[in-house]
């Protein structure tokens, strides 16, 4: 029982970063994006750890390795529930979970990669931190690759159909995306929604986090526009732009609907109680699930070790 107990606490913990997401709204982006995407990957990483537990005494016994597999059950408790049955689907469920986090995360590595533009075409425009490029398109879309040297990519309907003040301050937004490292925050979050994205809360919290990037590169340029928030809000309604799969951009209407209406609301509170109780709570649950890692690993090493004694 202390292995379905570990995998339905992780299915909680997921279940809980999804309601947490829609809470905290005066909490700065930044640290929305942190809790949320944090509370996901313990959860994750906890229902994984249960599954592996939950398959290791099976997989021993089919391998032939009896004796290791009673000292496993020992160590867990006892059997397994479901049996063998379930020790097998259990073993199918963590390769599953972990191919599937995997799939997710690389493709957005990989869509990075191919909307990069090559090293051999002169940027337009070579800024601190970043190159910009300008595309002739008239599509208006605006986006950022990351990387060693990220890139800034606009298309000419932004740069030749909006004002230079408003250009600047979309690529102060594309500059916080490149500065903040945020396509890895979406690799991550793709990963997640790869794996557990089929349950409704989950998948709910990953669009809030792609939410968040986006709200948190807002705030970020705001902080160097003339007239703040207002300017930003001012280029968001201007531009409705739209942006690349798997790249940070603009987003979609609905998107851009509700950035705007955060950037119409109070700023986000930089530091709270409630803040650092949340951090507090995400720390445990982290800790505890290191804990499980590491009492797994030296349980490990004492069966390989000395199985003998562990059957004593």
């Amino acid at each position: 029982m202390t292995l379905a107990f570990i995998t339905v606490g992780g299915l909680v913990l997921l279940i809980l970063a999804g309601i947490g997401a829609a809470t905290g709204g005066r909490f700065h982006p930044a640290h929305r994006v942190h809790l949320t995407l944090g509370a996901l990957l313990t959860g994750l990483f906890i229902v994984e750890a249960g599954l592996i537990l939950w398959a290791i005494p099976v997989l021993l016994d089919l391998a032939g390795l009896v004796d290791l597999a009673v000292v496993c059950r020992r160590i867990l408790g006892g059997p397994a529930p479901g049996g063998t049955p379930g020790g097998v689907a259990a073993g199918l469920g963590a390769v599953w979970l972990g191919g599937a986090m995997l799939k997710g995360w690389w493709g957005v590595l990989w869509t990075q990669h191919i909307l990069r533009i090559e090293s051999a075409i002169t940027p337009t425009d070579k800024r601190e931190g970043f190159d910009l490029y300008v595309l002739a398109s008239p599509r208006r879309m605006a986006y950022t690759v990351g990387g060693r040297r990220p890139q800034v990519v606009l298309t000419s309907a932004v740069v030749d159909e909006l004002p230079s003040d408003l250009v600047e301050v979309i690529t102060a937004h594309e500059r916080a995306h490149a500065q903040n490292r945020h396509y890895r925050f979406l690799a991550l979050a793709a990963g997640v929604e790869a794996a557990v994205g089929w349950l409704h809360p989950v998948g709910r919290a990953v669009d809030s986090v792609r939410l968040f990037l986006e709200r948190w590169a807002d705030e970020d340029a705001s902080l160097t526009a003339p007239h703040g928030r207002d300017d930003v809000r001012k280029a968001l309604l201007s531009a409705c732009l739209s942006g690349a799969s798997g790249a940070t951009a603009f987003g979609d209407p609905e998107m851009v609907s509700a950035r705007i209406s955060a950037l119409e609301g109070a700023e986000p509170s930089p530091f709270s109680t409630r803040l650092g109780s949340a951090y507090v709570a995400l720390g445990c649950g982290a800790v505890m699930a290191l804990a499980l890692v590491v009492w797994a690993t030296q349980m490990s090493i004492l069966v390989l070790a000395h199985p003998g004694q562990c059957l004593a």
